[in-house]
């Protein structure tokens, strides 16, 4: 009997500490995600000087390579989560097979293919069981190059426009904004008018825009608000801050009026009634008898005028 109640009393205890057990252990293997301001860092893929083709490893999986180092920084271009301050990156003295393999980038012969992480990095690269096959979650970043070839140089339209989306739903309540990113590209602008005249052994002076997104979503060309998607625009017209500022200015309006009406125009109206215009005439009834009928009659008189007799005269202006 008193080993049943121990065995009992064991599994109770069991019982009791398997599901503390279990989340413990899940919050142990959740995924890494990314925080406000960590670094994202950019990789690309690693091509030929002859031909521009990819290079693979010994695992048959293509070979990256970290992007180009920033004089700024002394370290390979990376972008910050979610921080959209533009990105200055000077490549110092481009070398005679940077500038090589820029050529291929702006012919479009062979893309400059990148990639970021989705989610922070940890530890070593990983190779899974299947040839050809890297562990990890990469989103490609595809950086557009414009320019213009010429026998002995580059022109290189150095503003680059980078657009990153993040995760559009979180399992965690608590961020605010989902750590993981969901796709990302980038393109140069203004070619014909803002581009750099490269040769070798020039510096390469890179300027990066960033815009991030939240979801998958574009707000509309009009929105002026910039938050991280945070209070973007979702496709309504009418926002609570519109509404807003239409009723107050319906309100300023309405008091403004009436303090005018009743300070200046009411007044003016009041003071013509009294005593009318010097210049103009009014009608006066005159309160005597007429005729010795007694009754009572209108006659235009001047303002100010008496009657016959002196009798007082009730004037208004026409």
């Amino acid at each position: 009997m008193k080993g049943d109640i121990i065995t009992m009393a064991r599994l109770l205890v069991v019982a009791l500490l398997l599901p503390l057990l279990c989340a413990a252990a899940a919050d142990s293997f959740k995924p890494a995600t990314y925080a406000i301001g960590d670094p994202v860092p950019i990789s690309c893929l690693n091509r030929t000087l002859e031909s521009g083709e990819h290079v693979t490893d010994e695992h048959g999986i293509l070979q990256y390579v970290p992007f180009l180092t920033c004089a700024e920084t002394g370290r390979p271009l990376e972008l910050r989560y979610l921080s959209e301050d533009p990105l200055n990156c000077t490549v110092k003295a481009i070398s005679d097979d940077t500038f090589h393999l820029w050529e291929f980038y702006i012919h479009n012969d062979s893309p400059l293919s990148c990639r970021v992480p989705a989610r922070p990095l940890s530890g070593d690269r990983h190779i899974t069981g299947d040839v050809g096959v890297e562990a990890g979650e990469w989103i490609p970043f595809v950086i557009s190059l414009t320019g213009k070839l010429d026998l002995t140089h580059l022109h290189i339209s150095t503003t680059i426009n980078v657009i990153l989306h993040t995760g559009s739903s979180s399992q965690d309540d608590d961020l605010l904004f989902p750590g993981i990113i969901d796709s990302a590209t980038a393109y140069s602008v203004s070619p014909n008018l803002d581009s750099t005249r490269i040769i070798i052994g020039d510096d390469l002076p890179l300027r990066f825009n960033i815009r991030w997104y939240t979801g998958v979503d574009l707000p509309l060309s009009d929105s002026a608000v910039n938050d991280w998607g945070k209070n973007r625009c979702y496709g309504e017209h009418v926002t609570l801050s519109t509404f807003m500022y239409c009723i107050l200015t319906a309100i300023c309006t309405a008091i403004a009026c009436t303090a005018w009406f009743l300070g200046f125009e009411f007044p003016k109206r009041l003071r013509r009634v009294r005593i009318g215009s010097v210049a103009g005439s009014g009608y006066a009834l005159n309160s005597s008898s007429n005729n010795g009928g007694g009754k009572s009659s209108y006659a235009a008189v001047p303002n100010g005028a008496l009657g016959a007799g002196g009798a007082g005269w009730y004037t208004k202006k026409d």
